[in-house]
């Protein structure tokens, strides 16, 4: 064989051996190369009670999505406040976070939140309840746009009551209970000191009571109305003076008050007998009380001469994508799974919380459970909270804070109809734009 001919059949030989090579040797699977994958980091906030639960479910979303390497960075922020934490510097703030349905308006019109649309949208409007939609939703020049991902609905208020010592008969009127409690050397707690929310319950029982606000595109308050200081406002306050008055009623207390009050003490006393609170609270009054915990719709009172049913905000938990997020299309991901059904059932079987999901709700184990049920009945006595005045919550707060030191000197019946007029008129003037 010729010397020229032996080295072109080497040659072949080198090149067929060379794309062997080239192909990974043909049979080399490299999907399991991490080094390949597409690597996506995510800032979520959510509350120092729910991080445990947030890293069990975003660690699940990560073990779903094997296609892509995640890191997950986590941040301790309530819902109440998230807006202001988020807008203090909203370019570099979480790319997911948890909020109250109230402060939905605010954080629009800060850029913070991205609109949801196509598919994520319909199937937001087709698996949760009209009323957390509507929390999730603005309506801008008649049309209805979707910024959030309902979470929960149930943030609401509602009664809990020791049913060693009040009895069914005894919760379904203020007086009544204030009665039974007062009998039993105990004391009812209803934060009506200091805040807003509590407080317009009793305000909420007339629907003729009501406040109006008007938007522009950027949705910022352009006007707001507000008819608290008609005679049926009056009417509510002079309720509250006979309400406040009561002995038994503690107006001045928080939820660390409320559980501790609840608690006996090393001589086996116990200060509270009911108290006004919402679902957060439900898994440690029930580890006080255990099966004496009873719970209920808010009772009624006694407003001129008439049985008025307390009527509540009726508030949603929403989880956000932040308008500024550098990783949008993968936050929208997560926020989704984070709202599924089968998470939400995981919030109600760990925090107690009642979902927006229609599914999620129709769960035996969540239809069984008898503080849901209290929500439930409350929910037919609410209001959606959106597009809440944002001077409300202040003035509102303050409303009837004159009655402790008038209680306290014994001289609160005596307050005059003059009086309590200028305490409405002053809210009206503090609230409306």
């Amino acid at each position: 064989m010729k010397k020229s001919k032996i080295l072109s059949i080497i040659a072949a030989i080198l090149l067929v051996c060379m794309a062997l090579v080239g192909c990974g040797g043909g049979n080399k699977d490299n999907t399991g190369d991490d080094s390949k994958k597409e690597k996506v980091t995510l800032t979520v906030w959510g509350s120092q009670e729910d991080q445990e639960m947030l890293k069990e479910m975003c660690a699940a979303y990560a073990a779903a999505n094997p296609d892509k390497e995640y890191k997950f960075l986590f941040g301790v922020q309530g819902e109440g406040d998230a807006a202001d934490k988020v807008l203090n510097d909203v370019t570099s703030g979480p790319d997911v976070f948890s909020f109250a349905s109230d402060q939905i308006n605010k954080l629009i019109a800060g850029g913070a939140l991205a609109r949801i649309g196509g598919q994520a949208e319909a199937d937001v409007r087709a698996n949760n309840t009209a009323t957390s939609v509507e929390s999730a939703s603005v309506t801008i020049n008649g049309e209805s746009q979707l910024y959030a991902y309902p979470c929960t609905e149930d943030n609401t208020l509602f009664l809990y009551y020791d049913k060693s010592v009040i009895g069914e008969e005894d919760i379904d009127s203020l007086g009544d209970l204030l009665d039974a409690a007062h009998e039993a050397g105990r004391n009812v707690h209803f934060k009506l000191n200091d805040d807003g929310w509590y407080l317009s319950a009793f305000f909420f029982s007339y629907p003729e009571l009501q406040y109006n606000v008007t938007y522009d595109e950027a949705l910022v308050e352009t006007a707001v109305d507000i008819n608290y200081n008609n005679a049926q406002g009056l009417a509510v306050m002079k309720a509250l003076v006979n309400y406040v008055n009561h002995p038994a009623l503690v107006i001045q207390t928080d939820d660390s008050k409320l559980t501790t009050g609840f608690t006996p003490t090393a001589e086996g006393t116990v200060e509270v007998a009911a108290g006004v609170s919402g679902i957060w609270n439900a898994k440690t009054i029930e580890g006080i009380l255990g099966e004496n915990m009873g719970v209920a719709k808010l009772p009624t009172v006694e407003i001129d001469g008439q049985e008025k049913q307390l009527t509540t905000f009726m508030g949603c938990k929403l989880i956000g994508v932040n308008g500024y997020s550098q990783n949008k299309a993968e936050a929208h991901k997560l926020a989704q799974w984070l709202t599924n059904e089968q998470n939400q059932i995981k919030r109600f079987e760990t925090r107690g919380f009642g979902p927006s999901n229609i599914k999620a709700a129709s769960n035996d184990a969540v239809k069984n459970d008898p503080v849901l049920s209290a929500v439930l009945a409350q929910a037919q006595f609410s209001r959606a909270q959106t597009s809440v005045p944002s001077n409300y919550w202040t003035p509102m707060g303050a409303l009837i804070t004159p009655f402790i030191e008038l209680k306290e000197a014994g001289t609160l019946a005596e307050i005059t109809v003059e009086t309590l007029q200028e305490y409405l008129d002053a809210l009206v003037e503090q609230i409306i734009k």
